[in-house]
């Protein structure tokens, strides 16, 4: 068989290599230098400093951070990043009120070697774009993959993120829309006065038919319909809160013709405001706990942010006889408001501040409880009323009054009346561990509240440890020590051998209350929770845990 060479034409083999064809390729600019998760303000804080010569991205992928900049302050919320160029700082704001204990991740990177004067990002100013939070997040996972993933993969989705940045920059600069940002925060901030489209549009220096067509194209709705909308919404928020009369609410929402708002409220609520508590309600609940304890009350909620934990609990307390619901992560939840508009709730309940309270009041009322100033029996009692089953929650809160009593009863028979000190803590590894003040639930409220422990002397020194929570590390864990202490440690029995031997070699052992049996090992999913049937499960295995010890003195 004869096989015939091709034949190469001279004339087409230089064509197709022409010079002309050839494009140069730009220099890379920058290059990732390191990746971490952050679980605390504090852990932003020593990152920020740590990688001062570095410029860092943040992404926050849940909770809220209040920083401040050389150029003022910035408020990022879930699902939003900022860039901090090299050489300057991003400080937190000492301020109370949290969505949830802040996460995120800490993206940090320098100028090539071809160092250029480029910086595309600008001053720091708070992004929102939920693709640049889905490929830091890829980053993550790219990142920890292990040895079989492929290594360009991280750089890969680093230099998408750089894309991505700069072309938020870059479209920002060509649609300015800061003038409807602003006019939209005055009708949440005034609804309660007189608006006219033709007052905020000279406000806001554009013509009133350029401001209805922005509006509607950038809301849905028009302007009397998002003032009408947002003014229902709040009535229906008071009404489900408390007792107003009609007039009231009038008062409350900016209607001066209570019998223009009954119209109105019927309209678009399809009760009168009179009866709107009676009527059966669809609820979406934005947080685990309150999903918990709407079960709790017996009542089954349309969508609920649910933990892997709940789930046991649920079967272990004959929970689930509940009907089904639509169950999504407390971050999905944040990040995804139309799965929420999807459902049509008729109430929404989630924590105070929220990055999309706005938003989420337009789709349904919205009652957000200041996580760390309302302590969980006021929660209770809040969506007690808000279901209409009041007298479940109290029965509740009675149930748990009766195992506080006969814990303390217990206790004043075997301490003579003195508790000493005490503290939870939870381990994460060689990171350290968390604590936690009453405010934020994991049984430091049981300790301090029903049982009468004191907080350790150190917890004191730190003053928003009360109300709060902190990360302490390997090193400084010795300092927080109490009489009586509550562990939960790592999962993995790899990660709990490794703890040991770290503890063994720091100040641990030495202390009294390590000697002496006084350490108790807690379960991290069981202390986890504040809904009614998590915290009566920790208050009883706290006092088993006390009991047993003081029975062998």
């Amino acid at each position: 068989m004869n096989i015939s060479k091709p034949i190469y034409h001279k004339k087409s083999l230089s064509r197709a290599v022409s010079s002309q064809k050839i494009q140069s390729i730009p220099n890379a600019l920058f290059k990732l230098r390191h990746l971490v998760q952050l679980h605390d303000r504090e852990a932003f804080s020593r990152t920020d400093e740590m990688w001062s010569t570095l410029h860092v991205l943040y992404v926050i992928t849940a909770g809220q951070a209040r920083l401040i900049s050389a150029e003022g302050k910035l408020t990022l919320n879930a699902g939003s990043a900022v860039v901090r160029q090299a050489g300057s700082l991003l400080q937190h704001e000492n301020k109370r009120g949290s969505l949830s204990p802040i996460q995120g991740i800490a993206i940090a990177f320098d100028s090539t070697e071809n160092e250029q004067l480029f910086w595309p990002f600008g001053i720091p100013a708070p992004i929102a774009s939920r693709t640049l939070t889905d490929r830091a997040v890829e980053l993550v996972q790219a990142s920890t993959a292990g040895r079989d993933s492929s290594p360009f993969r991280p750089h890969m989705l680093f230099y998408e993120l750089l894309d991505i940045l700069r072309d938020h920059v870059a479209h920002s600069a060509h649609e300015d829309h800061s003038w409807l940002d602003a006019v939209l925060r005055h009708i949440h901030q005034m609804y309660t006065h007189p608006l006219t489209r033709e007052q905020l549009a000279r406000d806001a220096n554009v013509s009133p038919e350029h401001f209805s067509r922005e509006f509607k194209k950038h809301t849905g709705l028009t302007f009397v319909e998002y003032v009408t909308r947002l003014r229902i919404r709040m009535a229906q928020e008071h009404l489900l809160f408390a007792n107003p009369t009609l007039q009231e609410i009038a008062q409350l929402t900016g209607y001066r013709d209570t019998f223009y708002l009954s119209r109105k409220f019927k309209q678009m609520v399809g009760s009168a405001p009179t009866h709107y508590r009676k009527m059966p309600k669809k609820i979406v609940s934005l947080t685990y706990n309150y999903t918990a304890s709407l079960l709790a009350l017996g009542h089954t909620p349309h969508m609920g942010a649910v933990a892997s934990w709940m789930e046991e609990k649920r079967g272990e307390h004959g929970q689930d006889g509940h009907e089904p619901f639509e169950q999504h992560s407390e971050y999905n939840l944040v990040k995804h408001t139309d799965l929420i508009a999807n459902a049509q709730p008729d109430v929404i309940v989630g924590y105070a501040p929220h990055p999309a309270s706005d938003e989420l009041r337009l789709i349904a009322p919205t009652i957000l409880m200041p996580f760390e100033e309302l302590d969980w029996q006021e929660q209770l009692l809040h969506l007690g009323r808000i279901t209409g089953l009041e007298s479940n929650a109290q029965t509740l809160l009675n149930q748990y009054h009766q195992l506080e009593q006969e814990a303390n009863h217990t206790l004043d028979q075997w301490m003579e009346g003195t508790r000493g000190s005490a503290i939870c803590m939870f381990m994460i590894g060689e990171d350290g561990a968390y604590i936690y003040g009453h405010g934020w639930g994991r049984a430091s409220h049981v300790l301090y509240q029903s049982l009468g422990f004191t907080p350790p002397s150190r917890m004191e020194q730190d003053g928003q440890l009360l109300t709060g929570y902190v990360h302490v590390p390997l090193s400084e864990i010795h300092l927080y020590a109490a009489d009586h202490m509550f562990i939960a440690y790592p999962m993995e029995a790899a990660e709990r051998e490794m703890l040991d031997n770290l503890l063994n070699q720091e100040s641990w052992g030495t202390l009294s209350t390590v000697r002496e049996g006084r350490v108790y090992e807690i379960d991290a999913d069981m202390f986890y929770g504040f809904d009614p049937l998590s915290i009566m499960e920790q208050l009883q295995h706290i006092m088993r845990h006390l009991t047993s010890y003081l029975s062998m003195q």
